[in-house]
């Protein structure tokens, strides 16, 4: 029994089937988690290992180096990135595309491999962390500005901090503008050396005394009881009181006799500010099975409660809010997709009557249900990805229900009942239907294995379409006969015949198709010339790897010299502040501003010597001006302001994360060559118009006290290299000598000089240090010292040193490619004066062609996918041919759709390209299905193109209506119907012009191949005739 007449027989089980998958549709669109972007795991590990008062050439040496060598073989390793800054070492460790448990396993592996290294005694534990698209960008951000004493606005922010942690749903909590409590010893020089003390002593003293040790466990009385030795401090005034030295007679010199102890913040490493007032900021990111709009709508309720109670002086507000985001992606796509249904439903009530165009748009709803129970099992989420699936999908899900009941009601005008018609209509396209749907998800479904983190980010948009479309077959097989049985049973539908209109297109039709199967190899001559002249428009479009939407939001990233003090950078910061200010009004909702943190695409830094202004806009509809408008004018006000070393203005977009326009890796092993090399490169680079914000990452680092230790005279005192180091690093970094607990909190000890006596070289050669036998020496008699440029961070890609060179591009004067192919052009010179360094191309640029290659080699996958499909439905390898034309001819449309449009030429076009590809065969299947039929029909010798001339009028109007309902359900969305989406509308735009030019094709460049197909084989017929039979004694003699 088939699908059909199982279904024509049980109406009311398939009813009850229908309303249950409504209602648990209903229940996961609602209960699914809905987010700007899917969540996806990088497969990225961050490590970071401290080391204070080192040189970045100290930490590369001694810190990159032996991780580097430790970690470099680890398996499925595709990147691994090292910076060696001051005091500071970093790693990006990449990894292949892989599973969760394989993830896990290598992840397990390399902290073990990190913990085998040797690392200098002076540095801190490796922090390790895995990096998640959470952390790419965080959901809100809540800005506490305030005009009320520090230590009041912070008592309000440290609780605030805690309650922002405890909500459900929030992974991470980023803290800036609030420094942390500390205990700071701050060691009067002179009165250590009056008691013959160095601060070393003052640091041991410190670790000796706060002690909670284990000391095993005691068996007593039949029960077990764990022993600690605890001797921890209690209050500030115990550490105060702490002795450093007992004398013989009972003196003891203690904390207090040789510093000032203080309970009191850390110095300041980020100044933040909202709109020119002080603020702190809180950036929130979510776990990954969390709800994005009821997580902020939790901290937003958690802040409103704040405000009610917190003293006049303090404010809050909210930037980066992902939930407008949300709502701003999903009310497009929603809206697109309501005007879609519309269109769709106009059409099809014009063309199939309203009974039969509401029976066909009922399995548009159906079908999204079934869609989001199935994402609801595999654990996906609701996002912009899942959304724009699901409008593109909207014109092609209809397809198959308009041919069942196109062909139904074929059958209905015969005299057939309503159940015979159902189950005779639905068989007889049966296999076309599955065969097209099944052309549809070969050609898309590949796309799930796009590898890296563009992959992952597009990965559910074609995994979406494909059980959309499972769902219409199932939708179409199973529900939509016993709705047609039972319902148009009772209407008069089926005794209205086919409208004048389509019956006078008909013999139109009909006599343009012989004209053009007469001219058939001249037709087919055109084309193949239109087609190589579309490809060339490719040479005049613009390249975006990633065209995303605007958020509303764009910054302002400044680096300072290095060595720049966090003060001076705070008052050249604040002269870009103002002109951001000056923007404010119609267009600006606030200004936020943060010196000591910068935070891109491409790094995050914390230093002094970075700072960036972050103008946030009101939403897009509210405001005249777009962000690369105001961009402009911001750039031309802030030109003039002297003192940064860089300034890149760069704007907020979702997506995933992509380089530069212009990124280049300067590779080589002396930093000298290639700073040379990159300040060469720059300066080309300059002279080609189009070009932005060139610079490099390597500034000229901060000037450094360089002391030489004379060994042999250090000896001589009893000093080691070592101990003369430390004595300096404590003295002037200061150390972390212990931790005070407070209740809850931790609170670190730091043990420094005192700010008076650490402020000159001088200072730096009186420290002192008591050698073993009580001797105190000082530091001048035992160093030389010079003073010079320090280095900056040192940056390293795969284990070879790098400088990146970077820029933008305005793209109203030239585009991506043509400034990387100016690139190749330049390299050689250059490389030619610097035989040690070389050049590579990164970047978006680069982003973009491994993406496309890799898209290249999936599409090939569909094509042979969708050949083998269509070879086992037609029996046949030369029809599958003729069918898969129609691919190449839809580029034509849609390069040129790409081209009227204005949208530039995007992975996201790309992905268009592949859906498109698809979609057009599904007219050429059940065009030479019906061809085939035909012919098994007419059986006529007389006319040999009557089979195509036929099945061609009588598929006219399916074809029609299947190609208009999917241009219709896309429309809205190429052309911002219901509200534009720089991201998705190439997409809808390659898929709509690509359709409505192939539909053309479809109706008479098919026909055409078919007839030159029967030519081929009428050929091949007559030279078998013409070949002389072969004699009885011709075999004999071979």
């Amino acid at each position: 029994m088939s699908l059909a007449k199982f279904s024509v027989r049980n109406p009311v089980l398939v009813n009850l089937v229908m309303v249950g998958l409504v209602c648990l549709g209903v229940f996961c669109l609602f209960s699914m988690p809905q987010e700007l972007n899917p969540q996806i795991d990088f497969n990225w590990v961050t490590i970071s290992i401290p080391y204070p008062g080192a040189s970045p050439e100290e930490v590369e040496s001694l810190i990159v180096d032996p991780i580097e060598a430790e970690i470099h073989d680890l398996d499925k390793l595709d990147e691994l990135q090292s910076t060696a800054g001051e005091g500071l070492a970093l790693f990006l460790v990449m990894f292949e595309d892989m599973s969760a448990s394989e993830f896990r396993e290598v992840y397990t592996d390399l902290k073990s491999r990190i913990d085998r290294v040797d690392l200098p005694e002076e540095s801190e534990d490796p922090i390790v962390d895995d990096f998640d698209s959470g952390d790419f960008l965080p959901i809100l951000t809540v800005n506490m500005a305030y005009t009320i004493p520090e230590e009041n606005a912070q008592i309000v922010a440290d609780d605030l901090e805690e309650d922002l942690k405890n909500i459900s749903g929030v992974a991470r909590v980023q803290v800036a503008g609030l420094p942390e409590r500390e205990i700071w010893i701050e060691v009067d020089p002179s009165r250590l050396t009056a008691h013959g003390l160095t601060v070393l002593d003052v640091v041991r003293a410190l670790q000796a005394r706060n002690l909670n040790v284990p000391g095993g466990t005691l068996t007593y009385r039949a029960k077990e009881y764990a022993i600690r030795s605890l001797a921890e401090y209690r209050s500030v005034e115990e550490i105060r009181e702490t002795i450093i030295r007992a004398a013989p007679g009972g003196k003891a010199v203690r904390i207090r006799d040789v510093a000032r102890v203080q309970d009191r913040r850390e110095e300041p490493e980020v100044l933040s500010r909202l709109n020119g007032e002080p603020s702190i900021t809180f950036s929130l990111s979510k776990k990954t099975d969390a709800n994005t709009n009821d997580v902020i709508l939790a901290v937003k309720e958690t802040v409103s409660r704040y405000e009610d109670r917190v003293p006049d002086g303090i404010s809050f507000s909210f930037t980066d809010d992902n939930s407008v985001y949300i709502n701003r992606v999903i009310a497009v796509l929603r809206n697109n997709a309501v005007s879609g249904m519309i269109l769709i439903s106009l059409v099809l009530w014009l063309f199939l009557g309203p009974w039969n165009a509401f029976l066909a748009t009922l399995g548009i709803p159906i079908s999204f249900f079934i869609t989001f129970i199935l994402l609801n099992i595999f654990g996906y989420t609701i996002n912009g990805s899942t959304l724009f699936a699901l409008v593109m999908v909207l014109g092609i899900i209809v397809d198959d229900a308009i041919i069942v009941i196109e062909n139904c009601h074929r059958y209905r005008l015969r005299g057939h009942s309503a159940g015979e018609s159902a189950v005779l209509g639905t068989n007889e396209v049966t296999t076309p239907i599955l065969s097209s749907v099944g052309t549809n998800i070969a050609a898309f479904l590949p796309l799930i294995l796009l590898p890296g983190v563009m992959g992952k980010f597009m990965r559910i948009t074609p995994l979406t379409f494909a059980l959309a479309l499972a769902a219409s077959v199932f939708e179409a097989f199973v529900i939509l006969p016993s709705h047609y049985a039972e319902w148009t049973r009772r209407s008069r539908a089926h005794k209205r015949g086919e409208q004048p209109f389509f019956k006078k297109l008909r013999r139109i039709y009909g006599r343009l198709l012989i004209r053009t199967l007469r001219r058939r190899y001249w037709v087919i001559g055109c084309m193949v010339g239109v087609l190589i002249g579309a490809v060339m428009i490719l040479r005049v479009l613009p390249v975006d790897i990633y065209a995303d939407d605007e958020l509303d939001a764009f910054k302002v990233l400044i680096k300072f010299p290095e060595g720049t003090s966090l003060y001076e950078s705070d008052r050249v910061t604040r002269a870009f502040e103002a002109e951001a200010l000056r923007l404010s009004g119609e267009d600006v909702a606030g200004v936020v501003t943060n010196v000591g943190l910068l935070q891109s695409n491409n790094e995050w830094l914390t230093r002094t010597s970075v700072s960036q202004v972050i103008v946030q806009l009101k939403p897009r509809e509210e405001r005249a001006r777009m962000s690369h408008e105001l961009i402009a004018v911001l750039r031309e006000r802030t030109e003039h302001i002297a003192g940064p070393a860089s300034v890149v203005f760069e704007v907020f977009a979702g997506g995933p994360p992509v380089g530069k326009p212009i990124s280049v890796k300067v590779q080589g092993r002396y930093l000298k060559q290639m700073k040379e090399a990159a300040l060469a490169l720059q300066d080309s680079l300059r002279r080609i118009p189009g070009t932005l914000e060139v610079a490099d990452d390597f500034p000229p680092g901060k000037d450094a006290i360089r002391i030489e230790v004379d060994e042999v005279r250090a000896a001589l005192y009893g000093f080691s290299a070592r101990d003369v180091a430390l004595s300096v690093r404590y003295a002037f970094d200061g150390v972390k000598a212990t931790t005070f607990r407070d209740g809850d909190e931790e609170v670190g000890v730091i043990v420094q000089y005192d700010r008076a006596d650490r402020s000159t070289v001088e200072d730096v050669l009186n420290v002192q240090v008591v050698n073993p036998g009580g001797k105190t020496v000082a530091l001048r008699d035992m160093v030389s010292f010079s003073i010079g440029p320090g280095r900056t961070d040192i940056k390293r890609f795969d284990q070879k040193r790098t400088i990146m060179v970077t820029g933008d591009i305005d793209e109203t004067v030239t585009t991506l490619d043509r400034i990387n192919n100016r690139l190749l052009g330049i390299f050689p010179s250059i490389e030619a004066r610097y035989s040690n360094v070389s050049f590579e191309i990164g970047g978006e640029f680069t982003d973009f062609m491994e993406a496309f290659d890799d898209v290249a080699s999936l599409f090939a996958i569909s094509l042979i996918l969708m050949f083998v499909i269509l070879g086992t439905q037609f029996n046949s390898y030369a029809q599958p041919l003729v069918i898969l034309t129609s691919v190449p001819f839809a580029i034509i449309g849609a390069l040129v759709g790409l081209l009227i449009s204005g949208n530039p030429f995007s992975l996201i076009s790309v992905f268009g390209f592949v859906a498109l590809a698809g979609i057009v065969v599904n007219d050429a299947i059940v065009m030479v299905a019906f061809i085939n039929r035909r012919r098994r029909t007419d059986g006529s010798v007389t006319n040999i193109w009557r089979s195509i001339v036929n099945a061609g009028r009588l598929r006219l109007r399916p074809i029609i209506l299947t190609s208009v309902t999917t241009i219709s359900g896309l429309l809205p969305m190429a052309i911002g119907l219901g509200g534009k989406s720089a991201l998705w509308s190439p997409l809808a735009n390659v898929i709509l012009f690509g359709l409505l030019v192939s539909t053309i094709l479809t109706l008479f460049v098919i026909p055409c191949f078919m007839a030159a197909l029967d030519d081929i084989k009428r050929e091949r017929k007559k030279a078998r005739l013409r070949e002389p039979a072969k004699s009885p004694g011709t075999m004999a003699h071979r």
